[in-house]
């Protein structure tokens, strides 16, 4: 099967490596994006044109990630951890940002993936 031409904005790779290192969240856990997908690294991952995501998006990531409301339990059970906070876009469809992260050892977290949903649950 021929691989897909998979299209990366750049814009947004660039929001992703100005964002502080190691970001950090209310409950004092440090945030990495140090995991990297299949054949694409985890800043190309999230910034894959289908994630419908804005720069204004990615600057917000920091706030989401102290604002101890953000968090929501994972389906997937306890060594994943959900943050769901506000976009910054305001006439979006999809209202909310959701930032999965996968629990490492000593409180630290590696982001699996980003993307945009309706609803904060």
């Amino acid at each position: 099967m021929p691989k897909k031409n998979k299209e990366y904005d750049q814009n947004i790779i660039s929001a992703l490596k100005k964002l502080p290192v190691p970001l950090k969240t209310f409950d004092g856990h440090e945030i990495y994006f140090d995991i990297d997908k299949r054949d694409e690294t985890i800043y190309e991952h999230i910034s894959d044109k289908k994630h419908h995501l804005f720069v204004v998006d990615i600057q917000r990531i920091p706030i989401i990630l102290k604002d101890c409301q953000s968090l929501k339990p994972d389906r997937n059970g306890k060594r994943y951890r959900n943050y769901i906070g506000k976009r910054g876009k305001k006439n979006e469809r999809l209202k909310y940002i959701r930032i999965c992260t996968e629990i490492r050892k000593n409180k630290k977290e590696s982001v699996v993936t980003i993307y945009p949903v309706k609803k904060n649950d």
